[in-house]
């Protein structure tokens, strides 16, 4: 017998990752949402130590949809809740995804994929995507410090474990 036959009957992970599953996609929505709550809140820590407004990163998503007019200084309320719920839906639908194709409740598992999932949300989503938007682009944000703030939101996309066991009423 060819162990490499062997092994590829295992596993078809096509099958695993066309699967529906609309209680773990739930979960992943709510991971990504605490994720980015904790990831933003840090950004604005970090925006603070620098002597910026602490509101600056909120806004300064809240400029993909008003404009660079957003990041004017001072009590911008509208920036300030425009950005924060484009940033949480966008977490959000990255929690899902990571909970599609992360299907399981193991830790140690879950953790190494944050770090994947931190990785490309640094590249594809901070370094890419977001740099496309002329306002954010001008901004100059350290990527050292978004980087940080992206393998943070990695890593606590591992709650989407504690969400997928209550949601189903398994023990915690």
């Amino acid at each position: 017998m060819n162990p490499t036959q062997d092994l590829n009957e295992d596993m078809d992970i096509v099958g695993l990752w066309l699967r529906k599953d609309p209680i773990r996609w739930v979960s992943g929505a709510l991971a990504g949402a605490t994720s980015g709550l904790i990831a933003i809140v840090l950004a604005m820590l970090l925006t603070s130590m620098s002597r910026l407004e602490f509101w600056f990163p909120v806004k300064l998503i809240g400029a993909i949809a008003l404009g660079p007019s957003a990041t004017v200084v001072g009590s911008n309320f509208g920036a300030i809740i425009t950005g924060f719920i484009l940033f949480e839906i966008m977490t959000m639908v990255l929690g899902a995804a990571y909970a599609h194709f992360a299907r399981t409740s193991f830790l140690p598992a879950l953790l190494g994929m944050g770090l994947v999932w931190g990785a490309f949300t640094w590249i594809f989503i901070w370094n890419l995507f977001f740099q496309s938007f002329k306002a954010i682009f001008a901004a100059q944000v350290s990527s050292g410090a978004a980087f940080v703030v992206c393998m943070v939101f990695g890593m606590g996309l591992t709650a989407v474990a504690f969400f997928d066991r209550a949601i189903r009423g398994k023990d915690l």
